[in-house]
């Protein structure tokens, strides 16, 4: 056949070239569907011109620009292998006709999921784990379990080894971007950890890096494979892996499961912009043009009614929104600024003995805290938000910054040991010994890593840690083999 068609006649050449730019022309079109309802999966079809030296050789792969619906990008990743398990036939059957449900994520999802499949592509990890979040909180950001809070669902030991911010004025854990970067490290983390199987890493980040990891060992003792099918471990110690892998069977094909998905545009919906410190959130949001739940849509993070009045914090708004907000940024240090602060309601406390307490009014604790009307219950915290004094009424971000700053280069300066941690003199005088360092009061395995410029992965080998691991003031770590 082939040598037939190097012998056709010049005209035979050209039509057989207008039916294959027919057939391309009606791919491209079934490309970019204006539906919920997705085609079938690219590599159904690549087989089609398989024998084809000339398609073979210039055909080019499939770029990820080509989807205009994020939900479809995903669909066509097909990184996960997902075995044909009774466990994951449950969980998909389960959900089968769930359509409110789907219609919920879709709505909770559409700020987020382009951030966080932009974010997975970036460091070549599965797309697949942008699901994740419909197993662990249904894409909902103020999810809070006992422990686990966020689209994540987090624990607070594990939030702060990674980076994240955990305090009475703002939860970083619930903040969609910054709980991403960090669920991001940690995943990878299991993933490299855990012999390199992106199953055993979401295996462990639900039920616990050491279950996972003594059932690997258990399986190199007796020579056996170490990837999670392998494993054996009860599904109810795992049951986070079954949901996952069943919704990414769901999202490669909706409408076998009689669902339909709301598409989400594939581009840039949110980008970060640094906080004005002891700003009332309804003056940011009125800057950029947003209502007040708009702006706690996108920054769930903050559990107070102004942004804390010390350290750093990022506010996340829509792309269109970003210039009208940077045109009334300097307006906003103009109005009054509060510090806050957080109070644990106790036996016999009152609104009226809190007020008086801390020199505040009633009307204001109940603005503060949105409360409807006088009633407490004991162990209910309550923001008390006081003036900032007038000469911090102007942006001094710099000023700020640099104290943090030079707070930080202190105490990096010497290790525990009295040593300098980077200076000539621990170059000039070698020890076999490893160093250490000395934990101090809101340290985490992350910030300490970054002060001394070790990797986080590093950090936690040497000191035998894991992802969930508690450090206090103290403690020794090592921060060198």
């Amino acid at each position: 056949m082939r040598k037939h068609f190097r012998q056709t006649h010049s005209f035979t050449v050209l039509m057989l070239a207008m039916f294959v730019a027919q057939l391309s022309g009606c791919a491209t079109t079934s490309a970019s569907p204006s539906t919920t309802e997705f085609n079938a999966p690219a590599n159904d079809v690549s087989n089609a011109n398989e024998h084809s030296p000339q398609h073979q050789q210039h055909t080019p792969p499939a770029v990820v620009e080509q989807y205009s619906d994020v939900w479809e990008k995903i669909q066509h990743a097909n990184t996960i292998d997902v075995h044909d398990d009774a466990e994951v036939r449950k969980q998909r059957n389960f959900f089968d006709d769930k359509q409110k449900f789907m219609n919920q994520v879709g709505e909770r999802a559409e700020p987020f999921l382009y951030y966080i499949v932009s974010q997975l592509e970036a460091r070549n990890m599965p797309l697949e784990l942008a699901l994740l979040p419909i197993v662990e909180s249904g894409y909902n950001p103020l999810a809070q379990a006992n422990g686990p809070a966020g689209l994540w669902q987090m624990i607070p030991a594990t939030g702060r080894n990674f980076g994240l911010t955990v305090n009475s004025a703002y939860d970083g854990r619930k903040d969609a971007l910054a709980s991403t970067d960090a669920v991001l490290d940690y995943l990878q983390h299991l993933y490299d950890t855990l012999d390199k199987d992106w199953i055993n890493a979401v295996a462990a980040y639900n039920t616990g890096e050491l279950v996972i990891k003594a059932a690997i060992d258990k399986n190199k003792a007796k020579g056996k494979p170490t990837d999670f099918w392998s494993l054996g471990i009860p599904a109810k110690r795992v049951q986070t892996v079954p949901k996952w892998l069943a919704f990414i069977q769901i999202i490669r094909a909706p409408n076998h499961y009689n669902l339909k998905v709301r598409p989400i545009a594939n581009r840039p919906f949110l980008d970060r912009v640094p906080a004005p410190n002891g700003v009332d959130i309804g003056q940011i949001a009125n800057a950029a043009g947003l209502s007040k739940a708009e702006f706690k849509t996108y920054n769930p993070g903050f559990r107070q009614g102004v942004i804390p009045s010390k350290g750093k914090y990022q506010i996340a708004l829509p792309l269109e929104n970003i210039g009208q907000y940077q045109e009334n940024h300097d307006k906003l240090y103009a109005q009054k600024r509060y510090d806050s602060q957080s109070y644990i309601v106790k036996s016999g406390d009152s609104l009226g003995t809190i007020a008086a307490k801390f020199d505040t009014s009633v009307k204001a604790l109940k603005q503060a805290n949105n409360l409807t009307s006088d009633r407490l219950k004991i162990g209910q915290e309550l923001t008390l938000l006081t003036p900032m004094a007038a000469n911090d009424n102007e942006p001094e971000p710099a000023k700020a910054n640099t104290k943090a700053d030079s707070k930080a280069k202190s105490s990096t300066k010497t290790n525990a040991n009295g040593t300098k941690a980077n200076g000539s003199k621990s170059a000039d005088k070698p020890t076999v010994k490893a160093k250490t360092y000395k934990v101090k009061s809101g340290d985490s395995l992350d910030k300490i890593a970054r002060k001394n410029k070790v990797k986080l992965a590093d950090l936690m080998k040497w000191n035998q840690l894991n992802g969930k691991s508690i450090i206090k003031p103290g403690q020794e770590l090592k921060i060198s083999e």
